[in-house]
Parts: C-alpha cells; structure tokens; sequence
C-alpha cells in the first residue's frame, strides 16, 4: 500500500476529511512535461499505400529508391559471378566449337585440363570414337596436343582350323577330291549302294509271285500264326453275335442230352458263377453279424436307460400304499405292474456274488452275440461253405470267430461291464 497510514481515517477530525486524505495518498502524481500520444489515421495508412506507383514499380521518395537500386547492383553482379563459377565446374572452360577460351572474373580460378573424360558418356574402352569410328588420335575430347597415341595393330594370328573355316577338302571347278581321289570316289559308291540295298528290303520283305516271305523265320511264324486262328475261328465267331445270345448256355451245352459243345467257355462260366455266389454269401454273413452286433448294442443301450432310474421309485409306491390319483388301496385294487429296475445289492451281497462266481464279474456280450449268430445258423452256414472250398468264405469265418473268441469289443468291455453289473 506504499507510505499509506492505516489509521488516516481514525486519526482525522472528521469522516469527511478522513476519506479526502485516503484518496489523496492513492493517488500518483507524475513529475514533468507529458507528451501527446500519437494517433494512427485512415490519411496515415493511405499515404504508406500510395509509397510505390503501381505502372512505374518505383518508391516515390527518391532517396529510398537510390538506396535500393544500389543495393540490386551489388547483388546482381554478386549473383551473376556465382552463376559463372557454377557453370564453369559443370561444363568445359572453353568454347566446344571455336575451340576459344572462356573469359571469366577476376576471382575465376585457373583451370587445370584433366587426362579423362569429363563424364561416364564419353568414357568407354575401345581405342577409337564409337561416334565417328576414327581412332583417338584423330577424334578426341581433350586437346590435339593432348591427345592418346596412335595405338598399333598387332600383326594378324593364323586362324585356328575348325570345321566351319578349313580349307575344303574337294575342289569345285574340277569336281575332284584334292587328296585320294579314286579311293574316296569308290568309298563313297560303296556306302551309296549299301543305302540304297537297305531302303529297298526295308519296304519289300514280300514275294508276290510265290505269296510267301523272303525271310524263312517270318514266314514260319505266319504259318503257325494262320493254324492257330483257324482252331480259334469258331470261338471268335461268337463274339460277333448278339451279346444274350453269346452269353447263352445253349451254345455250351446241349440241355437235352448233356453233351457238352464249348468245354472251356463253360468251365469260365462255371468259374465265374462261383465267385459271384461267394461273393454273395460273404456279402450275406456280414449283413447278418452287422444285425446281430446291432441287436446287441440296441439290448445294451436298452438296459443302460433302465439302470439310469432309480429303483427306490418303484418302492416308494408300493410302500404308500394306495394310488395317489384315485386314493384306491393296492390289496384292494391290485399293485402296480412289476419294475423293470433292479434293488441296488448291499455291500455284503455284491460281495458274496463276487465270490460265487470266482471273480470280478465279466461281460456277457460276447457269448451273447455267439449265441445268436449260432441260432441263426450263420456259423453252420460259414462252415458249410469253408468245407465246398470257398477261400473267401472260410477267411471271412475264421476271421469272424477269431474275433468272437478273442473278443473282438473288447474296446467296448468296459461299457458292456456295465450293463451286467450297473451297481
């Protein structure tokens, strides 16, 4: 608050001259001459506008425009040495078609001609111009005092003799061998006749006038070749009938008297309805076992859901009494139907079974599943078939009862332990 008595208002006369004496220390009286605060005007602004005259691009006070005119001369020519220098470093010191000197600044430094190419354009590594074929003494980008030496051309090699650039071995314009001429002349008559021999047996192995082969080996081959046919021709002849009247047992056999007329195709025949039958009876043994297994596991899947419900259902009604829904007693009106769930053995029971059967309890399925395939007769049947000789048929039985003797579910023991014994 500065030199401000606290207590200027308790210390005057009056309330009045209190407040008078408080406002008088608050304020600041300043010492001096005070100057007139400069005001910025519309004229003021408009005459900095009106500096330039727009046509003729000048200042309108001549002393700034000397000013800056001086300045631009000593920049431009400032500039303009700098863009010599650049242009220099960046092409030839000298004039490419008068062969003159370039003439630059006072500060220009002395240019030192260098022994390569002044880029990778010119540069390459043969010994003339590729432009103008001539050699680098005649035609080259540095100066004629400057230039490469003649190179020498080394004298010619013999040329290595191959097949393409040898000298010919036969002489054209008298149509005779340089060397050996007889003796070649008569070789080549030799090898002519001999080609023209083979061509001519290559296509002509047949004497018309006698019909027979000039080759005795092929010949006889022919012969045997046209018996073996002739046996055969009766038996090719029926394939070109009908095919229900090829595969007819008439054309075998005569039905009435027995006597049989193709042996071999009815042998084939009888061959082939065996396998069929075969196939046919292995087809129907599995059906079977498949209706048997499912039987079984319906039993078990059966059994499974009867084990589920609790047996304590069946005696919590019976131990009522009466009928909830009609109050009838049971002695009375009957007891219900009897359940299908078993009692739940004791500890003691379970146990006492156990020992009975001397040892844990074991699955059933197996010798079920036996029994009903011996029921139906499919064991019988397998057998009977193993015996007329079927291979197939007797694997697919031994096979089959392998399995039911070892226990071929035996993946599925666990769960079918259950069914017996669910408790």
């Amino acid at each position: 608050m500065g030199n401000i008595e606290q207590d200027v208002i308790k210390s005057a006369g009056s309330w009045a001259e209190g407040l008078q004496k408080y406002q008088n220390q608050k304020k600041k009286i300043l010492e001096g001459e005070r100057n007139k605060p400069l005001y910025v005007t519309r004229h003021f602004k408009s005459r900095e506008e009106a500096a330039v005259n727009p046509i003729t691009q000048k200042f309108n006070d001549h002393g700034i425009e000397g000013t800056l005119q001086q300045m631009e001369n000593a920049g431009l020519s400032r500039t303009l040495n700098r863009a010599f220098d650049k242009q220099l470093l960046r092409e030839q010191h000298f004039d490419v078609i008068t062969q003159a000197p370039k003439k630059g600044h006072i500060h220009e430094v002395p240019y030192q001609q260098r022994l390569k190419p002044p880029s990778l354009i010119t540069a390459n590594h043969v010994s003339y111009n590729i432009v103008s074929g001539k050699g680098l003494d005649e035609h080259h980008w540095a100066a004629p005092g400057k230039r490469p030496d003649r190179i020498m051309t080394p004298p010619r090699k013999e040329p290595f003799l191959t097949e393409v650039n040898k000298p010919r071995a036969f002489d054209i314009l008298n149509n005779r061998y340089r060397a050996h001429h007889e003796e070649r002349q008569k070789w080549e008559m030799d090898r002519k006749r001999k080609e023209i021999v083979d061509k001519y047996w290559e296509v002509r192995d047949f004497n018309p006038l006698a019909c027979s082969y000039y080759d005795g080996e092929k010949e006889q081959y022919y012969q045997k070749r046209v018996q073996e046919m002739l046996l055969s021709q009766a038996s090719n002849a029926i394939g070109k009938l009908p095919p229900t009247l090829a595969a007819s047992e008439s054309l075998m056999f005569d039905i009435c008297t027995g006597v049989v007329k193709d042996p071999v195709r009815l042998q084939q025949k009888i061959e082939a309805d065996r396998v069929s039958l075969e196939n046919r009876a292995s087809k129907i043994g599995a059906e079977d076992r498949m209706r048997v297994h499912g039987d079984v596991m319906e039993n078990r899947d059966l059994t499974r859901k009867i084990c589920r419900i609790s047996h304590n259902r069946y005696t919590d009604v019976n131990e009522r009494g009466f009928n909830i829904l009609s109050n009838s007693e049971f002695d009375k009106e009957g007891h219900p139907p009897p359940a299908q769930t078993k009692a739940r053995k004791s500890l003691w029971e379970f146990k006492q079974t156990i020992r009975e059967d001397g040892g844990p309890p074991r699955t059933s399925m197996s010798s079920t599943m036996q029994s009903r395939l011996a029921s139906g007769g499919i064991l019988g049947a397998q057998g009977s078939q193993s015996d007329r000789g079927s291979d197939a048929g007797s694997r697919a039985t031994s096979l089959s009862g392998a399995r039911i003797r070892s226990g071929g579910f035996a993946s599925r023991q666990a769960e079918n332990r259950k069914v017996d014994n669910p408790y």
